[in-house]
């Protein structure tokens, strides 16, 4: 959100612009509540801002009557400023100065206005698309820019991919991207679909697939549930992708299909993709690259560079209450960089171990995976993580690969465990980054990296006879 400053001079620079009625553009157009206003009253960019304006006034009259007086009297009607100050009882250097701090209560309105409808549409998108859990994201925020003004244009550029090695926040990034509040007023619906593979298999077998985790038919009925009426779901399956064409056609829409691990993955979708693209526009998420496709936009996830990995491992210990790493020296963060490089999935795992064990005991332990693939790296990491475990988290871990989005009660049903050893399972699995948890303060979700099912299923057995 701007600063007070800023928002306090694009109000000044909108009410200016009051009786400007030409104006294609508007200083208050990347605000959420102008965005509302623009849909609802289905108003051009002018009577949009004038709207939100008045509305503001109308609330600041309620504790600064004066104040909203003055602004009213200044733009509104076109006041000079000395006739304002004469009907108001006041000098005119005392009614600039009012002026001021009449546009400075102007602005805490629409910025406490403006919190609350955030607040409110991202609590929104979460029940209706069961989002990942939000995370702080580094060394991304111009490519997030880059990408949400090519999503936002009215370029011909229908499907764009987030691709690059796993662990990277490819999920994480397209997260941040659907949650941004300009995409409500740009398209009518937002759709998340996840492709995740339901198989747990090593990486080369899984790429030997033949059969795509999601098929074009699974795709259009998950599409179907989020943007038609439920009666749809029940008409034969020629005639569903017809349907969803006509409703994709007719409104824009905005689709993250998550999770694409394989080739054959998105090669089964392209071809139905580009039959329901324009106005619609997809955005992947990829482990392979999209560039020889010429018709997909393709943004590349590399690691982060060094000055972002420390930063990134500071931020995960303070998050974790782990002080003493949070502010260590950089010649000590700089021993993790050099094993781990700047993938976040390591950084975190090797910060939920540092909770544990010394650091020099952690870098020890990884010492043999030490300038090999991030293959080799993951299982060094999660294997030494599994060996912290107490037998309730493993348990825990396993059976979460099994559900979706689990609340305690499923996880209760399904783990066997009483509710005091499933939750200091939990703990221990969340201060060791194997989790992510989500939902609200009424029902907390579990779910985890779909790296952490890859690595620990295809091991879990041998590590489990192992122990």
């Amino acid at each position: 959100m701007d600063t007070l400053a800023e928002l306090q001079r694009d109000i000044h620079t909108a009410l200016q612009m009051w009786h400007n009625s030409g104006s294609e553009t508007s200083p208050l157009a990347h605000l959420q509540w102008f965005q509302q206003v623009q849909i609802q009253a289905g108003s051009n960019t002018r009577q949009a801002t004038n709207k939100l304006l008045l509305e503001a006034l109308e609330i600041l009259a309620v504790t600064h009557h004066l104040e909203a007086d003055l602004l009213r009297q200044r733009f509104l009607d076109m006041e000079m400023m000395h006739v304002v100050a004469n009907r108001l009882n006041m000098g005119e250097s005392t009614a600039y100065r009012k002026q001021q701090e009449a546009l400075q209560q102007l602005a805490l309105v629409i910025q406490e206005k403006e919190t609350q409808l955030k607040a409110a549409y991202q609590a929104q998108l979460e029940k209706e698309l069961q989002l990942p859990p939000p995370v702080e994201l580094f060394g991304v925020a111009a490519l997030l820019d880059k990408l949400q003004k090519t999503v936002l244009s009215d370029e011909r550029v229908w499907l764009l991919s987030i691709e690059g090695l796993g662990g990277l926040g490819k999920t994480a990034l397209a997260n941040a991207l659907i949650r941004r509040p300009a995409l409500a007023g740009r398209f009518q619906k937002l759709v998340w679909v996840s492709a995740k593979q339901h198989e747990f298999l090593p990486d080369l077998e899984r790429d030997k697939l033949t059969q795509p985790a999601l098929t074009g038919d699974a795709l259009i009925e998950a599409l179907l549930e989020q943007v038609a009426h439920p009666a749809v779901l029940a008409q034969p399956s020629p005639q569903k992708e017809v349907l969803l064409t006509g409703l994709l056609k007719d409104t824009p829409h905005f689709i993250v299909i998550d999770n694409l691990e394989t080739v054959t993955d998105y090669q089964a979708l392209l071809p139905l993709l580009r039959r329901l693209a324009n106005p619609a526009k997809f955005l992947l998420t990829s482990r392979h690259s999209l560039h020889t496709q010429a018709d997909v936009f393709c943004c590349s996830l590399a690691e982060l560079d060094q000055t972002e990995s420390l930063r990134f491992i500071r931020y995960e210990a303070g998050i974790r209450g782990l002080s003493m790493l949070a502010n260590a020296s950089e010649a000590d963060l700089l021993r993790i960089h050099e094993v781990v490089g700047g993938n976040p999935l390591a950084i975190k795992l090797v910060v939920g171990q540092l909770s544990v064990l010394p650091l020099a005991q952690v870098l020890d332990n990884l010492k043999q995976a030490r300038g090999q693939k991030i293959g080799a790296l993951y299982s060094y990491i999660y294997w030494q993580t599994w060996q912290m475990l107490t037998h309730h988290s493993r348990q825990t871990l396993l059976i979460l690969p099994l559900t979706q989005e689990a609340t305690l009660e499923q996880l209760l049903a399904v783990s066997g465990l009483e509710l005091t050893q499933l939750s200091e399972a939990l703990e221990q699995l969340a201060a060791l980054s194997l989790i992510q948890i989500g939902g609200n303060l009424a029902e907390r979700r579990y779910t985890i990296h779909r790296l952490t099912e890859t690595f620990l299923l295809q091991e879990a057995l041998k590590w489990q006879a192992s122990t």
